[in-house]
């Protein structure tokens, strides 16, 4: 006598896995909201974790920590120098280093096409002015700001848009 029901349905399992391992707040807010639009239904089962860390070396550091994965992506800030055996230690490992200049937030000022030639903190003051320091820490705002079809624009023009959006293809 067989002891599981044949008429019940099976889970199913995601066949290929990755992570985004994320500097900081606002930008796991904005691989969330990528996640909400891109991950249902992709084949992928996609992890984002924030290294919660002041520097490159905290995101690599945590990312090498979290094993498991088919594919590591590490999204960090440049305005901080990474040394190149930080850099050796990603490569060596497969992990995809990408590395918006200066910060995430001139990244998402070229997304809305809004010039930002200034330093870091230029940007992050032009770019609080679209969505201010509570809200830029959670996704709902970037789905008012930073629509599927504004992606789908975009991800053809922009490499770093690119490289996030290929944790979500097997």
């Amino acid at each position: 006598m067989s002891r599981t029901n044949p008429s019940k349905k099976k889970p199913r399992y995601a066949r290929a896995t990755a992570q985004i391992v994320v500097e900081g707040y606002t930008e796991e807010a904005f691989c969330r909201h990528l996640k909400s639009l891109y991950a249902h239904n992709c084949g992928v089962k996609v992890d984002i974790h924030n290294a919660r860390g002041g520097s490159p070396q905290d995101a690599i550091k945590s990312a090498l920590k979290r094993k498991g994965f088919d594919k590591t992506l590490i999204l960090f800030d440049t305005d901080v120098p990474l040394p190149k055996t930080w850099r050796d230690r990603a490569n060596a490992k497969s992990c995809k280093l990408i590395t918006p200049a200066p910060c995430i937030e001139a990244f998402f000022l070229d997304l809305l096409g809004q010039p930002c030639n200034g330093d870091t903190a230029d940007c992050k003051r032009t770019f609080e002015a679209i969505i201010p320091p509570p809200d830029k820490f959670t996704p709902a705002p970037y789905a008012d700001h930073f629509p599927q079809s504004l992606l789908d624009e975009q991800k053809n023009n922009n490499r770093l848009l690119a490289d996030l959006l290929t944790a979500f293809r097997p």
